[in-house]
């Protein structure tokens, strides 16, 4: 399992928008292979994670991608939204 650096003492990073090649648009723009995103979804749900956007996954601070959150609310997510510790993030 990896970590990485979406949340910090201001809050958890959720992206603000969903970026051009999303996973979660319509098509495939990433080029994943059949059955991939929701590989990833069923990870993500079975570990109460988040699928984090690739457009920061090579960036110091990272964020949960926009898509996921949208559609996903994991144990993680709606923890940090109840307690109002969420921030909108932009690159």
């Amino acid at each position: 399992m990896s970590y990485h650096n979406i949340a910090d003492s201001t809050g958890v990073r959720v992206m603000a928008e969903r970026c051009s090649t999303c996973i979660f648009r319509p098509g495939n723009l990433m080029q994943l292979r059949r059955g991939r995103v929701r590989d990833m979804v069923e990870q993500a749900q079975n570990n109460e994670g988040v699928i984090v956007c690739h457009d920061t996954l090579d960036d110091e601070l990272q964020a949960v991608c926009k898509g996921f959150a949208e559609r996903h609310a994991t144990q993680y997510l709606q923890v940090a939204e109840r307690l109002g510790m969420t921030v909108a993030w932009s690159k």
